[in-house]
């Protein structure tokens, strides 16, 4: 039930129960220490990677050839470069780009799900949970029983060994999930960007003209002004006691 709940129980595909290796390294049972502010859990090797393609394409979205060419020649613990991704990998990413009018969207649960599927022993799979508590340690402290038993690991151990090879290893790419969450904000449509822009920029422009014009009114007023003083006092005639 833990491993189901945290996103590291993979049940789909027609085959035994599989554990996701990178969400259960990632799971609250391997968070040593834990408060009402933060948790010291495992490093994420996805974050890495995440992290170099943040400082090559400097952006939050990029065009499904850009991410191809720099994913192909990215490395990890347990994956060489470069290499060719699988054909279905690549029509996966321009589906996306598809969706998001011919963009990819680094911070989204669909590019996260490539990214596991490229990467399966770094990337997590994006689960998505029906009550965050499940991710805090704090709300397994309280269970009874947190560990397996022997008999339970040894049933384990034998099913998975009854499995056919073609069933092990690399995740299955017939879980994928078509289910999109934006963590940041929704993306304007690509016919609206060319308005909003304009409408941008017709604002500081009316504003700089407004500005501008004031100026010139007050620069105008000062001299009428200082000529008024000066002949209201000539026309003042000296009174002596």
């Amino acid at each position: 039930e833990y491993l189901r709940q945290i996103g590291a129980l993979d049940d789909a595909g027609g085959v035994k129960p599989q554990v996701r290796i990178a969400n259960y390294l990632m799971g609250p049972s391997n968070c040593i220490a834990s408060s009402s502010y933060f948790s010291v859990c495992c490093l994420s090797e996805c974050e890495g990677l995440m992290r170099e393609l943040e400082q090559k394409i400097r952006a939050p979205t990029a065009s499904a050839e850009q991410l191809i060419g720099l994913v192909s020649n990215m490395s990890s613990a347990s994956v060489e470069a470069p290499r060719d991704l699988p054909e279905t990998l690549v029509d996966k990413l321009w589906a996306i780009a598809d969706r998001h009018s011919g963009k990819v969207p680094l911070h989204a649960r669909l590019f996260a799900q490539w990214m596991h599927f490229v990467f399966p022993s770094e990337c997590p799979y994006p689960h998505a949970v029906e009550d965050p508590a499940v991710l805090r340690p704090s709300h397994w402290s309280g269970q009874r029983r947190a560990t397996a038993t022997d008999e339970e690991r040894k049933r384990c151990i034998s099913e998975f060994a009854l499995q056919p090879e073609a069933a092990l290893g690399e995740p299955l790419l017939s879980q994928w999930d078509d289910l999109e969450v934006l963590l940041l904000e929704d993306l304007p449509l690509r016919g609206h960007k060319l308005f909003w822009l304009l409408l941008r920029h017709g604002a500081m422009a009316f504003a700089f003209v407004s500005t501008l014009l004031g100026g010139l009114r007050a620069l105008v007023r000062l001299p009428c002004c200082g000529n008024r003083a000066q002949k209201e006092e000539r026309s003042v005639l000296p009174v002596s006691s």
